[in-house]
């Protein structure tokens, strides 16, 4: 049976005949890869930090290397889409390096970035908050998206929609300067981020039924290209995720530094 015969994301399946052991490790192992690709993330912008305040030279280099941000964030925005439109034909190995390397980019821009904001204007402690704030609002939703007997896959396209809609308004926002506007920008992305936390992780667990329940191994199991995709999906399931949990921790910041009224260097 070709993959693409028993795998479709939009299709919701019953998922009782599976073993709920089964469905948990595989949930473990995404919520594993997207939390090592936060732990890289997060590596990766501290030893620049480490790097750049021991090395002239080496800041010198970040410093040079910051000049080609948009490169740098459109190669990523590439990678993503890569990794989402060859989910089914990409070996294991490369899309794992392929999501190594997005994390370890996401330090150098978004990770960096987060840092010069902290020192310079909200502080390490309304950093540490947010992420504390993301991880719990993250949790629920997740715990939801996992444990809820309903579908949420029409859940996606009003999301999408959302998205759209948010970042439409965002960019007439960059011309208008209005800071009532900024918040609602804000407050609804947030709404949305959260959303697609749960309608990603039911997703996920949808995605690994089907490829568990329609394959045609005649010993029983899954076959080689089951594994590899189920792999794959795995991957990109942590994608998704780490970008949800990323703009949600980049939307509670915001709205932290909003409530601080900037604050000062801390």
């Amino acid at each position: 049976m070709n993959q693409h015969e028993y795998y479709d994301p939009n299709n919701f399946v019953d998922m009782s005949a599976l073993e709920e052991y089964a469905i948990n490790a595989y949930i473990v192992k995404v919520f594993g890869w997207m939390f090592f690709g936060l732990l890289i993330t997060a590596l990766t912008t501290v030893a620049i930090v480490i790097g750049t305040n021991a090395s002239v030279a080496f800041a010198e280099f970040i410093a040079s290397t910051l000049e080609f941000t948009l490169f740098i964030v459109i190669a990523q925005v590439i990678m993503v889409f890569v990794m989402s439109a060859r989910v089914h034909r990409m070996h294991p190995t490369t899309a794992k390096m392929l999501y190594i390397i997005y994390a370890a980019l996401n330090g150098l821009t978004f990770g960096l970035l987060v840092y010069i904001f902290a020192v310079n204007y909200v502080g390490m402690e309304t950093v540490v908050a947010a992420f504390g704030i993301t991880a719990v609002s993250f949790g629920a939703m997740a715990i939801y998206g996992l444990t809820t007997k309903k579908d949420l896959t029409s859940m996606g396209s009003l999301l999408f929609m959302g998205l759209i809609g948010i970042i439409i308004a965002g960019v007439v926002n960059i011309f208008l300067g209005n800071s009532m506007f900024e918040f609602l920008i804000l407050v609804g992305g947030l709404g949305i981020f959260l959303g697609l936390v749960a309608y990603h992780t039911n997703r996920i667990k949808n995605c690994y039924a089907q490829v568990a329940l329609y394959g045609d191994n005649p010993d029983g199991g899954l076959t080689y290209e089951q594994e590899a995709l189920a792999s794959n999906l795995a991957i990109h399931g942590a994608l998704t995720l780490y970008l949800a949990f990323i703009n949600i921790f980049l939307r509670v910041l915001l709205l932290l530094a909003r409530a601080k009224g900037g604050g000062g260097r801390r």
